[in-house]
């Protein structure tokens, strides 16, 4: 049993990436919106539905690490966006490791990485429009992208989760020039056995 976190900016690819891990290994997928969109539907996009959000995810890795027999998968595949220079995301990355470390299980984070242009276009797959309805106003979707580009540190900086995280391994990969089948593809090879893989 394992946490596999996916982490990186808006668009880089977590969610679609994330199916394509799915596709490989016995895991399921829990990507980002499916609990935010859950409040946000009903209180807007404001704090009280983010933190109502992390609140559910919190007790969604606390029952996964109870009864380990009886879930109905062996690893949950987690996408979020970080913010690297805010303490609040720091604490809320080390929280959630140490869920699943103090019951003895492997959590591993990847780090995905690619160009504000490589996003751009991005933002507008129709994977990401038809599982995000709040990104299928475009011109909203693309204004609030290059603003949290702006605002947020979206990328680590070198030897950052070594420090904060030593004993969680951790994967950097640039996506521009890859395929979500290939970043999958990297994942799987790190972090899995040959035996865990599908």
């Amino acid at each position: 049993m394992s946490l596999l976190v996916i982490m990186g900016p808006p668009a880089v690819g977590k969610m679609t990436v994330g199916r394509e891990v799915e596709k490989r290994i016995t895991g399921k997928l829990l990507y980002n919106h499916q609990t935010l969109d859950l409040f946000a539907d009903f209180l807007g996009y404001r704090p009280v539905a983010f933190k109502l959000s992390d609140q559910t995810r919190i007790g969604l890795f606390k029952a996964f690490v109870k009864a380990p027999a009886q879930n109905a998968t062996q690893t949950l595949i987690f996408t979020v966006q970080i913010d690297f220079s805010s303490r609040g995301d720091w604490r809320f990355l080390k929280k959630i490791a140490h869920i699943f470390m103090r019951k003895g299980q492997a959590v591993y984070f990847v780090e995905l990485v690619s160009s504000l242009e490589t996003r751009l276009k991005r933002n507008q797959g129709a994977d990401r429009l038809a599982a995000k309805p709040a990104k299928r106003d475009l011109s909203a979707s693309e204004k609030l992208l290059v603003t949290s580009h702006e605002a947020e540190r979206q990328t680590s900086e070198l030897s950052e989760f070594a420090r904060h995280l030593p004993r969680v391994p951790y994967l950097r990969l640039v996506t521009d020039q890859l395929s979500a089948s290939e970043t999958a593809e990297k994942i799987c090879t790190a972090f899995f056995e040959k035996h865990e893989c599908k």
